[in-house]
C-alpha cells in the first residue's frame, strides 16, 4: 500500500489535531449537547486517525469523502445545526481529500488550487454584475489562470482548461439561483422573515440541490449540439491554446489588474478615512461643493473601473441602447418625480417604468418565437428547395442528395437501443448495477455516451428531494411548496434547459423563458407565497445553468484536448465551490450593502418580483400597478399604464428589426444612470477600435495590426475588470467579518 511522506502525515495530523482540540474546547464551554459540536468532534477524530494509519485514497474514496462533506454541510443546514463548527468539520473533510488524493494530469493539484482561486473571483464577479446591471459576463478566467499557472511551474492549455471549467462553473451556478435572494429582500415586507431566509444555510441548500441534480441533465444529448458553431466557446478555446505562445498577454492582464486594484483600493481607503462616499460623481463632491449632495448617488457617473471595462465587452451599440433606457428613466425622474433626491428603490418601483420594461420583454419573447418559426421549413418550402437543388445540379457531374433528418439508416440501431433503454426495466436495472460497480468501465463500454435515462432519473431524484425538503420538512420559514408543483414543474426545466442550450450553442446568447412561464400557473392555482415561488423558480434556473455549465465545458475540453471525465470532475468541483463561495458572497453582500438600492439594484430580481406580484394581483381580480395611481380612475389608469407597455413593445420590435438589442434597452431602464454612464468609457474604446478596423479593411497588414491592438485592449480591460473584483471581494469579506466579530 502506498504511504504518505512523513512531512505530509505530520501536516495532516497537525491540522486535524488542531480541529479536534478546538471542537473539544467549544464543547467544554457548555456546548456538549449541541449536535454540531458532537458531529465535529467525531469527524475531526476520525480524520486524525485515518491520516495516521492510511495512505493515499483512490478516486472512489475521493468521491465518497467529497459526497460526505457536501451531505454533512447540507444536512446541518436543513436540520438547523449549521454553525462555524460544522463549516470547520466539512472543511476538514475537503482538506483531507485534497491532501490524500493523487490526481493525474491535467486535473493536477495546482490546476485545482488555481481554479478555486480564480473561481472565487469569477463567482464574485458574476454575482456582482447580476446584482449591479442584470447582465453577466465571465471575463478573463483563462487569462488569470494563465498568469497563476505561469508563475507556478509553467503553463499548459490542458490545465488552464481545468481552471476555466472550475471557475466559470462556480459562477454559473451561483448566478443561476441568485434571483430569489434579492427578490425576497426587495418585495417581502416582513424584515424579520427576510433576515431568517437570507442566510448561508438557505442559500447553500437552494444552490446545492440545483447544482447536484442538474449537472448531468444535458450530457446524454450533447452529440446533438456538437456541430453547432458555439460562438463563445471557440474563441475561448483558441485563446487558451494561444496563451502558451504569447508571453505579452499575461503582462497586459497584469497591467490592468494592477491599475484597477490600485485605484479601487485607494478609493476604499479614502472612503474609510474621510467617512464620505466616493461611489459616484457629482455626489462624491459634496464636501467641496455642498450643492452636489442634493443629487442622488445614482445620478452621475459611477466610480468603477469594472463597469468601464464591462462597457467594452458589451459593445458600443448595446451600451448606447442601454443608455437610451437610462435617459428615459431620468426623464421620469425629472418630469414625474420633480428631480427629488429620492432613494433609487422608490424610483425603480414606478409602474410606468415596469410596464415599459414588460413591453420590451414581451417584444423579445415574440421575436424569439417568430425567428424560431422562420428557421423551421414547411413541406412546401422543402419541396421548392428540392426542385431548386435538382434543377441547379442537373448539368453538374455531382449529384445532390436530400436525406430526411429523422430517420437516417445508420441511426436506426441507435434509435432502437435508446427505445430499449427507455422502456426495458430489466435493462435499466442491469445498467444501473453496472454503473455503480464500475463507472469508468461502464462509460468506456459506451464510448463516453451517457444514456437518456440518467437525466430522467436525476429529475426524479430532484423531485423527491424537493418534496421531502420543501413540502414535508420545511426547515425554512415561509417556504412551503406543494408537492404537485415539483411533479408538474420539474420536467419543464429539462425542456427549458435543452432549448436554452440550443440558443447558446448557435448564437452564444442565453435565451430561455419556458421555466419562467411555470410561475403563472403556480401562482394562480397553488396560491404559494412570494418567497416560496421565487425559491422554486430559482432552483429550476439553477438546474438549467448547472446543465449548461457541464455542456459548455465539455465542448471546451473537446476543443482543447481534455477528456470529458476530467471536465466532469472539474465542473463538479466548481459546483461545490459555487455552493460554498456563492452562498458566503451573496450573504455578505446582503449584510453589507442590502439589495434593491443604488449599490445593488438587482434589476432582474426587480422585474421578476413585479411579474410575480402582478400575477398574484390578477389572481385576486385586481390590476397590477393601479393602486400606485390612486388619483386616477382605474380604467384611465389601466389605459395609461398599458400605453407604456405598448410603447415598450413597439420600440423593442423596432430595435430587433434593426439588429439592435432590445434586452439592452430593458436593462437600461432598470439600472441606475450612474452605472450606464460609467460603461460609456469602455464602449468608446470599442467604438474607436471598430472604426479603425473598418478604415483599414483594404490593407491586410493594417487589419493584422488592428487585431493585435484589439487583443491587447481586451487583455488589459479583462485585467481591469478582474482587478476591481479582487479588491472588492476582499473588502466586502473584511467588512462583513467585522460585523460578526
Amino acid at each position: 500500500m502506498r504511504r504518505f511522506r512523513r512531512s505530509t502525515r505530520a501536516l495532516m495530523a497537525g491540522l486535524f489535531g488542531t480541529g479536534l482540540f478546538y471542537a473539544l474546547l467549544v464543547a467544554f464551554q457548555g456546548r456538549w449537547s449541541n449536535l454540531d459540536v458532537l458531529s465535529a468532534i467525531a469527524i475531526e477524530a476520525a480524520l486524525l486517525v485515518i491520516s495516521l494509519v492510511r495512505g493515499p485514497i483512490d478516486k472512489k474514496g475521493l468521491l465518497y469523502i467529497l459526497l460526505a462533506a457536501i451531505g454533512y454541510f447540507l444536512v446541518s443546514a436543513i436540520f438547523g445545526f449549521f454553525s462555524e463548527i460544522t463549516v470547520m468539520a466539512a472543511g476538514g473533510l475537503g482538506t483531507y481529500t485534497f491532501i490524500a488524493s493523487k490526481p493525474k494530469f491535467p486535473l493536477t493539484k495546482r490546476a485545482m488550487v488555481t481554479g478555486i482561486s480564480v473561481g472565487v473571483i469569477m463567482t464574485f464577479l458574476g454575482i456582482y454584475l447580476a446584482l449591479k446591471i442584470g447582465v453577466v459576463y465571465f471575463i478573463g478566467a483563462e487569462l488569470l489562470g494563465a498568469i497563476i499557472l505561469g508563475i507556478w511551474g509553467g503553463y499548459t492549455p490542458e490545465e488552464n482548461t481545468i481552471v476555466v471549467a472550475i471557475a466559470n462553473s462556480s459562477g454559473f451556478i451561483s448566478v443561476g439561483v441568485l434571483v430569489v435572494f434579492p427578490a425576497v429582500a426587495i418585495f417581502v415586507e416582513d424584515v424579520a422573515l427576510v433576515n431568517q431566509l437570507i442566510t448561508i444555510p438557505f442559500i447553500a441548500v437552494v444552490t446545492a440541490m440545483s447544482a447536484f441534480f442538474g449537472i448531468i441533465l444535458l450530457v446524454p444529448f450533447r452529440e446533438s449540439f456538437e456541430d453547432d458553431p458555439w460562438p463563445q466557446i471557440r474563441p475561448q478555446a483558441e485563446c487558451i491554446i494561444a496563451l502558451g505562445s504569447d508571453p505579452t498577454s499575461k503582462a497586459n492582464v497584469a497591467i490592468g489588474i494592477g491599475a484597477s486594484a490600485t485605484w479601487v483600493a485607494t478609493t476604499k481607503v479614502v472612503e474609510q478615512v474621510s467617512g464620505s462616499s466616493l461611489a459616484s460623481i457629482p455626489n462624491a463632491l459634496e464636501p467641496v461643493i455642498p450643492a452636489a449632495g442634493s443629487i442622488p448617488d445614482w445620478i452621475g457617473v459611477a466610480n468603477s473601473p469594472l463597469l468601464a471595462g464591462i462597457g467594452y465587452f458589451v459593445g458600443w451599440k448595446r451600451t448606447l441602447v442601454l443608455l437610451c433606457g437610462t435617459l428615459t428613466t431620468m426623464m421620469f425622474w425629472v418630469i414625474l418625480e420633480g428631480a427629488a433626491p429620492i432613494p433609487y428603490s422608490d424610483h425603480l418601483h414606478r409602474p410606468e417604468i415596469i410596464y415599459l420594461v414588460l413591453g420590451v420583454f414581451a417584444s423579445v419573447i415574440f421575436k424569439d418565437i417568430i425567428s424560431s418559426r422562420e428557421r423551421e421549413m414547411s413541406p412546401a418550402e422543402f419541396q421548392r428547395l428540392a426542385e431548386t437543388l435538382m434543377n441547379t445540379n442537373s448539368h453538374d457531374d455531382t449529384e445532390a442528395q436530400l436525406v430526411e433528418r429523422p430517420h437516417k439508416a445508420e441511426d436506426i440501431p441507435k434509435l432502437l437501443r435508446v427505445k430499449e433503454e427507455l422502456f426495458s426495466i430489466e435493462t435499466l436495472r442491469e445498467e444501473i448495477l453496472e454503473m455503480v460497480r464500475s463507472p469508468r468501465e461502464y462509460m468506456r463500454s459506451r464510448r463516453g455516451k451517457m444514456p437518456p435515462w440518467v437525466a430522467f432519473t436525476s429529475m426524479v431524484l430532484f423531485t423527491i428531494t424537493g418534496i421531502i425538503v420543501f413540502s414535508i420538512l420545511t426547515p425554512f420559514a415561509g417556504v412551503r411548496l406543494p408537492w404537485l408543483l415539483f411533479v408538474f414543474g420539474t420536467p419543464l426545466a429539462m425542456v427549458s434547459a435543452y432549448f436554452t442550450a440550443r440558443s447558446i450553442s448557435e448564437t452564444g446568447m442565453l435565451a430561455g423563458y419556458i421555466s419562467d412561464i411555470i410561475s403563472i400557473p403556480a401562482i394562480l392555482f397553488f396560491r404559494v407565497s412570494f418567497q416560496a415561488i421565487t425559491t422554486f423558480m430559482a432552483m429550476l434556473g439553477g438546474l438549467q445553468d448547472a446543465a449548461l455549465a457541464l455542456l459548455v465545458h465539455l465542448k471546451l475540453g473537446r476543443l482543447t484536448g481534455v477528456r470529458g471525465r476530467e471536465i466532469l470532475k472539474a465542473v463538479f468541483i466548481g459546483m461545490v465551490l459555487g455552493t460554498i463561495a456563492g452562498s458566503v458572497i451573496t450573504y455578505m453582500l446582503y449584510r453589507t450593502y442590502g439589495f434593491g438600492g443604488p449599490e445593488f439594484p438587482a434589476p432582474v430580481a426587480q422585474l421578476f418580483g413585479f411579474l410575480v406580484t402582478s400575477i398574484a394581483v390578477i389572481g385576486e381580480f385586481q390590476l397590477p400597478g393601479i393602486s400606485d395611481l390612486p388619483w386616477l380612475h382605474p380604467l384611465v389608469a389601466l389605459v395609461y399604464l398599458l400605453s407604456f407597455g405598448i410603447v415598450g413593445a413597439i420600440v423593442g420590435l423596432q430595435l430587433g428589426k434593426r439588429g439592435l438589442s432590445a434586452i439592452s434597452l430593458a436593462v437600461g431602464l432598470l439600472i441606475p444612470p450612474a452605472t450606464a454612464v460609467a460603461m460609456l468609457f469602455g464602449a468608446f474604446i470599442d467604438f474607436r477600435m471598430e472604426r479603425i478596423r473598418n478604415h483599414d479593411l483594404a490593407n491586410d497588414e493594417h487589419i493584422s495590426m488592428c487585431e493585435q491592438r484589439r487583443e491587447k485592449q481586451s487583455q488589459v480591460l479583462s485585467g481591469i475588470v478582474a482587478g476591481e473584483a479582487i479588491v472588492t471581494v476582499v473588502w466586502v469579506m473584511w467588512n462583513a467579518l467585522a460585523l460578526f466579530a
